[in-house]
């Protein structure tokens, strides 16, 4: 099971939400090249970028803090946070970036971007889904639509998608865990696809049970900037 650190930016800094409102940021003293470097030296090799400028305004923002993260080596990005355009995806993957992860557009323009999976490659787009109490939340989670999650995932599927990260809103930013009984469910739907869980992860425990449920990564954010799990932690994941 992959482990792969997250790393959000908001005005260059290395931040996190509070909630879902872009004003309640917490800043963390290192800037996100620093901890991208100390990920990087910890053994990690892929690295979850959101550009939480780009989520909340709607077009990629951070470009240069990518750029320079793309500088560090021995690491691979995806990076996600209001990528909606076919130039903006083509524009980071030029840059180097592994692959763009589709979020809204994908909610709103499903069509579209199964365009852009047959155009550009299912190994350089990922389809996040967001749910929220059943649903699937989009738009900073302040909006959601009726389509239930496992359909909506058949639908991008079935246009050639054959990634997922997968997040239960509720559970993120909680000491509540991942919902294990969720994403056992989700992967009996859909066995052969890479499906990436987010959300809950506090502890080492966590991360072993979620391995049982046949995941294949899991993105962990907070508990690693805020030192709930240490990086020497993971050793048995990432080597």
């Amino acid at each position: 099971m992959l482990i792969i650190p997250s790393i959000e930016i908001y005005g260059g800094k290395c931040v996190r939400l509070r909630s879902s409102d872009f004003n309640d940021r917490v800043e963390y003293p290192r800037s996100p090249v620093e901890a991208a470097k100390e990920f990087a030296a910890s053994g990690f090799s892929f690295l979850h970028i959101v550009d939480l400028e780009g989520a909340q305004y709607g077009q990629v923002k951070n470009w240069s803090t990518i750029e320079a993260l793309l500088a560090v080596e021995n690491l691979r990005l995806e990076v996600g946070g209001g990528v909606r355009s076919k130039e903006e995806i083509e524009k980071l993957l030029e840059m180097g970036v592994r692959r763009a992860v589709l979020g809204s557009i994908a909610v709103t323009l499903p069509s579209l971007v199964k365009r852009w999976i047959r155009e550009i490659g299912s190994r350089r787009i990922c389809v996040a889904v967001d749910v929220r109490k059943g649903k699937i939340v989009h738009s900073g989670w302040l909006e959601e639509i009726e389509q239930s999650p496992t359909m909506f995932m058949m639908e991008l599927k079935n246009g050639g998608a054959s990634s997922f990260e997968y997040t239960d809103v509720a559970r993120e930013g909680s000491n509540d865990g991942p919902n294990l009984d969720l994403y056992k469910e989700i992967r009996s739907f859909f066995e052969d696809v890479e499906l990436i869980a987010s959300g809950g992860v506090t502890s080492i425990q966590h991360l072993e049970t979620l391995a049982a449920t046949g995941v294949s990564g899991v993105i962990v954010g907070r508990p690693l900037h805020e030192g709930a799990i240490l990086p020497s932690d993971l050793k048995s994941f990432v080597t």
